[in-house]
């Protein structure tokens, strides 16, 4: 069954994002589907693929995956615990292969496709439960229906609005559970950087190593300098502005009841700029989304209605005048911690499913060294959430995939939507 969402009130079973048992996830990426499969496997969470019957469908899903737009279920994919799964239907080019993806992820759940006209992608908001209050996190500038009609779509009693700190929500946040929420804080990167050089740098000092184990030593203390003075280059050039945005994001969090958590989560790089043919498709989809509100609007009572209006006029204006569009520079990540898949198994145990971490690899921190030194920046991250997640549940993806997910700007949650249990 294929329907549009007029009455929002069909979406209020959806569970949210934050950890919880799940009974399965959905992802449509081939690489991603057997790295998950081997850590999901001994904790009995089973990955559900599309399975796709028509030929013409299939030879559109073949060529959108050679090309990487395939790999993001988290943003085109909704899963609900009425056993509805909602897509995104404002890309034209993807509409029919995904409608065909849900057909497929019907027959094997029994689940009914919905097509949804606006769509907050899914990495750009978080639902949790906090103290028996349903809460929804989101970025500032995401929520493009007004707070009436967003509250109906999602069943949340708050929404709870956060300043940008990256491209989505799910690049520097994450929530766990009992309203606990990791946020990524560079200050806590340069400092475990720091920590790090020093470490290396004592062991060299201490003279009792190889030549070789020397060399090497020596080579990661000057490459993580190097990088630590790249950093600062960074963040002096991020629009976002990480240090003074971070802690307006703990300020907020702490205000709508939550526990922030400040980790070392995320190392990149300024490397690329956006063009404005980037941005001039962005404002295409900012156009659908503003015309698709105001014809959802119409199923509404006449206050509602006008409320929409005045919703899509602000909106438009604030756009019109955006600092950010035209050229600007973009940054490249070489760890995100923060961008993973989190649930709970069977005990009620939290686990940790993240990106791996190419910044260790950069500075000439191989396997052998960080098992016999245990310094690297993983173990830093690690090291911050065991409090929280028992070690033994913190798993990596291995480098070659993240390698891939951090070139098309994105990580491993990105590429998997969630079905609730």
């Amino acid at each position: 069954m294929d329907m549009r969402v007029n009455n929002y009130k069909t979406q209020n079973t959806f569970t949210g994002y934050d950890a919880r048992r799940l009974a399965g996830l959905f992802v449509t990426d081939k690489y991603c589907i057997d790295q998950l499969r081997k850590i999901t496997s001994q904790y009995g969470l089973e990955v559900y693929t599309p399975q796709i019957v028509s030929k013409s469908i299939r030879k559109d899903y073949a060529d959108l995956a050679r090309k990487n737009n395939m790999l993001w279920a988290q943003d085109f994919f909704m899963f609900l615990a009425n056993k509805a799964v909602l897509f995104d239907a404002s890309r034209e080019h993807l509409t029919r292969v995904l409608r065909g993806c849900a057909d497929g992820v019907a027959k094997q759940l029994k689940l009914k496709p919905i097509k949804m006209d606006v769509h907050i992608r899914g990495g750009n908001y978080f639902v949790c439960n906090v103290n028996g209050k349903r809460k929804l996190i989101i970025a500032e500038g995401r929520q493009y229906l007004p707070d009436e009609l967003f509250k109906i779509s999602n069943d949340v009693d708050e929404i709870c609005p956060i300043p940008k700190a990256d491209f989505h929500v799910d690049l520097f946040l994450r929530p766990l559970d009992n309203g606990n929420v990791l946020l990524a804080d560079n200050k806590l990167t340069v400092e475990s950087l720091k920590k790090l050089e020093q470490g290396y740098a004592d062991l060299i000092k201490q003279g009792n190593l190889t030549k070789s184990e020397s060399e090497a030593y020596t080579n990661i203390v000057e490459q993580i300098s190097l990088l630590l003075s790249k950093f600062e280059i960074t963040e002096k050039f991020d629009r976002y502005k990480p240090r003074e945005t971070t802690e307006e994001i703990a300020t907020r969090l702490q205000e709508y009841g939550f526990n922030p958590i400040r980790v070392p989560g995320n190392y990149y790089s300024l490397d690329k700029v956006k063009t404005r043919e980037k941005e001039e498709k962005m404002m295409a989809n900012f156009e659908k989304n503003m015309a698709a509100i105001l014809d959802v609007s119409k199923a509404f009572p006449q206050a509602v209605r006008e409320k929409a209006k005045i919703h899509v006029a602000l909106q438009r204006e604030i756009v019109k005048h955006d600092p950010h569009l035209g050229v600007e520079l973009e940054s490249f990540y070489d760890s995100n911690f923060l961008n993973s898949i989190v649930f709970k198994d069977k005990n009620g145990k939290l686990v940790y499913i993240t990106n791996a971490s190419l910044f260790d690899r950069g500075v000439g921190i191989t396997p052998e060294i960080e098992r016999k030194t245990g310094l690297s920046l993983a173990n830093s991250f690690i090291e911050s959430i065991s409090p929280y997640v028992d070690r033994e549940n913190i798993h990596f993806i291995d480098e070659k995939l993240t390698e891939r997910l951090f070139k098309y700007m994105g990580g491993i949650h990105c590429s998997a939507a969630e079905i609730p249990a």
